[in-house]
């Protein structure tokens, strides 16, 4: 199917985009050979993995052979191929923050012996813990400091506060479900405003 084009026609994304739409698949390996490592280069800058980023790019190139036939209609391919690729992050970083968080998320290791990468991870994270916990009902943050902190047991929070081991249960069951979506609000906030 590419037979008399020329090399410049070849070399437009648009018109591999109205090949693939045929279902020209020699199109479709050109126009993956030549935006694949730009894609994946985007990817890593965000995701900081290897295959994360790898499955991304496979994600986008899937997309666009699965809806090729509204390909033809893409005015700007290079703008499609950035929106692809800015809502594939933007769906792993909202896969990352739905992941349970750890319950003892105060004893996080905020030490020489972890890189930096990994310092600089947790200390963002307990910062935002601590914002959460600014956030919560008087109440509700110190029955969850007492359970997590200072590592007490349902009844003996209820015997200090005067309330029952049920109340306090219930507690740091709403506590721990608004930590998790305030964080999961803020990273999507952040993430958002990165790619955008």
């Amino acid at each position: 199917m590419l037979r008399g084009l020329s090399y410049t026609e070849l070399h437009n994304d648009k018109e591999l985009f109205r090949l693939i739409a045929t279902g020209d698949e020699h199109a479709y390996k050109l126009l993956l050979e030549r935006h694949r490592n730009n894609l994946f280069g985007h990817a890593m800058a965000f995701l900081k993995d290897t295959f994360i980023a790898q499955d991304v790019v496979q994600e986008i190139f899937l997309t666009i052979w699965k809806t090729r036939h509204t390909l033809p209609a893409v005015e700007k391919p290079a703008d499609y191929l950035f929106i692809l690729a800015r809502n594939k992050i933007v769906s792993e970083f909202r896969k990352k923050v739905t992941a349970p968080m750890p319950d003892g998320w105060e004893q996080l290791p905020v030490t020489a012996d972890l890189l930096p990468d990994h310092q600089l991870e947790n200390k963002q994270l307990i910062s935002l813990l601590q914002s959460a916990l600014d956030q919560m009902p008087p109440q509700r943050r110190l029955v969850f400091e007492l359970s997590r902190k200072e590592g007490l047991k349902y009844e003996e929070i209820g015997k200090q506060l005067n309330i029952s081991p049920n109340t306090v249960k219930v507690h740091i069951v709403q506590a721990l479900s608004f930590i998790r979506s305030f964080i999961r609000h803020q990273t999507i906030i952040l993430m958002i405003w990165v790619l955008f």
